[in-house]
């Protein structure tokens, strides 16, 4: 499991000079600590390790600390970690590990060195043992080169358990033995050869490839990834890929008989036929809290009226079991102006949709109705008149996304009633007479949530 990193804030104090810093009478009331004496004898240690090389830290990843601290050892006591490059050594990147010896003193313990521009990333995982970690570094060599080295340490002396470009990587426990594995993705540089995922263990103390599979062919870059778990408690891996010009693809990922297998290319299939959608904000997540990661599929509403949008859609969520098989859980749309909608498993037929704004006073309407716009070509197919009534969108329902200064007198306009609100937004509720849609202002609270994502207006 990743190692959380503490920040040192007496060290930093320390590191910054800070610590001598002269309060007033006053400020004394707001003077941070004095540093320990250990992390006084911590910071001399560094500072003499560092010599003529400058401190830096990593560029990505939950560990971004120039100092850090973590049990790298397993003996319950931790150890801190700082980065260092020196352009005119050899090895221009360092990373020192420093130990407390019996006296509670800090002495440099191990040194891992690297050939680079800077260092990308560092993670800390029990990936071969369960007691302490391993050391997983991305040594950035050029602009863009990576390289994927792993390291434990072993009386003081680091050894190196894997070595491997890559493009991406996730660690994940995959085989539920308690240590977590590594999954990596390698591009073949083009679409036609597209991507693979291949799949490390730990084996006497060396992460070894064991086997890989493909993503789906046309694949072009990875835009996320998660680990997660099946709808039959199978840890899985989620791989959303941007698929030609607006599409995205995900790819699921799971440990079968023969390894690491891509679910969505059951069949003999390239593709993952089952797992299109189409709108970038939104990826596999766990949408009902039940512990399992739905993968949303995409189903289009066509707009009426005079939409600003030309194409709504619909998200199915799918939970899916480790056979490929799935099952719907619930279906939303989302505005991508910071809410989405649990649509009613009672809304069946035809639906579409319309979205208003007006950008200078920050108002934005989403309409639903029941119902579609026939094109003129099949009024003129002589369809009856029942059927064209039929046919007609029917509003019922108006979400709006409130920004303007007096977005409070608005929200009070016509049958508003407010669904949510924060320091700049209110979001209102309107039903129009019509289709009964079977909710009422309480029910349709409960559908509404509000996420990530904002209307920009100009005001």
């Amino acid at each position: 499991m990743a190692r959380k990193i503490l920040g040192l804030l007496a060290l930093l104090i320390g590191l910054t000079g800070l610590s001598g810093c002269v309060f007033s009478s006053v400020e004394d009331m707001y003077a941070l600590p004095k540093s320990s004496e250990a992390y006084v004898n911590l910071q001399a240690k560094i500072n003499t390790e560092k010599g003529s090389a400058e401190y830096i830290a990593p560029l990505s990843g939950e560990n971004r600390q120039t100092i850090q601290l973590v049990d790298v050892d397993g003996d319950g006591t931790q150890e801190a970690v700082a980065f260092f490059r020196d352009a005119q050594a050899d090895a221009p990147l360092r990373i020192v590990f420093f130990r407390q010896d019996e006296d509670g003193e800090y002495q440099p313990w191990a040194r891992i060195e690297g050939v680079g521009t800077e260092i990308e990333s560092i993670d800390y995982l029990e990936l071969c043992e369960p007691q302490g970690c391993e050391i997983l570094v991305s040594w950035q060599v050029n602009g863009s080169v990576r390289e994927l080295v792993g390291y434990t340490v072993k009386d003081g002396q680091p050894v190196e358990i894997l070595r491997t470009g890559y493009n991406s990587y996730l660690a994940a426990d995959l085989d539920q033995d308690g240590l977590e594995e590594l999954v990596l993705a390698q591009s073949g540089g083009d679409a036609k050869t597209g991507w693979e995922v291949e799949y490390y263990d730990g084996l006497q103390g060396r992460m070894e490839l064991l086997s890989a599979t493909p993503l789906s062919q046309g694949a072009e870059e990875l835009n996320t990834w998660t680990a997660g778990m099946l709808a039959d408690e199978v840890p899985a891996l989620f791989v959303t890929s941007t698929f030609g010009e607006a599409d995205l693809i995900t790819d699921i990922l799971c440990l079968g008989e023969q390894g690491l297998e891509n679910l969505s290319l059951s069949g003999g299939a390239h593709q993952s036929k089952d797992t299109y959608h189409y709108y970038a904000g939104v990826h596999p997540a766990d949408m009902n809290g039940d512990g399992i990661t739905e993968v949303p599929v995409a189903q289009s509403i066509p707009a009426y009226g005079t939409s600003t949008a030309g194409e709504f859609w619909w998200l199915h969520w799918m939970a899916y079991q480790s056979d490929g098989t799935a099952t719907q859980v619930l279906t939303t749309y989302h505005s991508g102006d910071g809410w989405y909608l649990e649509i009613p498993d009672e809304w069946t037929g035809a639906f579409s949709m319309c979205r208003q704004e007006n950008s200078a006073t920050g108002v934005r309407n989403v309409l639903f109705a029941q119902g579609v716009e026939l094109a003129e070509e099949e009024e003129d197919e002589g369809e009856d008149e029942d059927n064209l009534t039929n046919a007609e969108p029917e509003t019922f329902l108006v979400i709006s996304t409130l920004m303007g200064a007096d977005r409070g007198e608005l929200a009070q306009l016509g049958n508003r009633f407010t669904l949510a609100s924060d320091s700049t937004t209110i979001f209102t509720g309107e039903f129009f007479d019509g289709w009964d849609c079977g909710l009422d202002e309480e029910t349709l609270r409960q559908r509404f949530h509000q996420n990530a994502g904002t209307w920009t207006y100009s005001h």
